[in-house]
């Protein structure tokens, strides 16, 4: 087995060992479906899941868990109302878990005129998993009602050294406001009694 970077917890745990034992089967990145299985794996653990939990009132944390160079293993924690930006994951595929709470992913596509527009969106509960890979540009957020957290454990494989972050100006939404105002004072919305 490859040597492994530097971890969170210093000590070889049983979700640690089952993270090794599962990976060291393979001799390269993980493929979706191997990441799929990983992560079904993982939930016998959520006692010592729960360790690795930080929250922030400003962002949400990524705390992780393990890294080498086959994947990198991060446990998200999410206030109500905090999420990602629209991005991507540049060469890697990423999995996630739900382990507690309801995350609201989009997913999002060029358009014909190449801004983004969202093409989907998936309500995920506890258990469930979803997979984006290299240039799925998607966000995933917490909007749930307050003192309504959201915990999720993300696999990443190969591990994620960069990403594509989307600005609001790359989506449909770059123009909205003189939309809305170009709609407002139109007249095209006046409805004659």
């Amino acid at each position: 087995m490859k040597s492994r970077a530097p971890q969170a917890h210093t000590n070889e745990t049983p979700l640690i060992e089952e993270v090794c034992s599962t990976i060291s089967k393979f001799g390269s990145a993980l493929s979706v479906e191997q990441i799929h299985s990983l992560l079904q794996t993982l939930p016998p653990h959520a006692q010592e899941l729960a360790s690795f939990e930080r929250f922030d009132d400003i962002s949400y944390c990524r705390n992780r868990i393990f890294r080498n160079d086959l994947v990198d293993l991060l446990l998200l924690c999410w206030k109500p109302g905090q999420r990602t930006p629209i991005h991507d994951h540049s060469g890697s595929a990423c999995g996630v878990y739900i382990v507690r709470g309801e995350a609201i992913e989009i997913g999002f596509s060029p358009s014909g005129v190449g801004l983004l527009i969202p093409t989907i969106c998936n309500r995920l509960q506890q258990g469930e998993i979803t997979i984006s890979v290299d240039s799925d540009a998607h966000m995933v957020a917490n909007f749930a009602p307050q003192e309504k957290d959201l915990v999720t454990l993300h696999c990443y494989s190969p591990p994620l050294d960069s990403m594509r972050i989307f600005s609001e100006h790359e989506t449909f939404l770059h123009d909205y406001g003189t939309v809305t105002l170009s709609a407002s004072t139109s007249g095209y919305y006046h409805v004659e009694p």
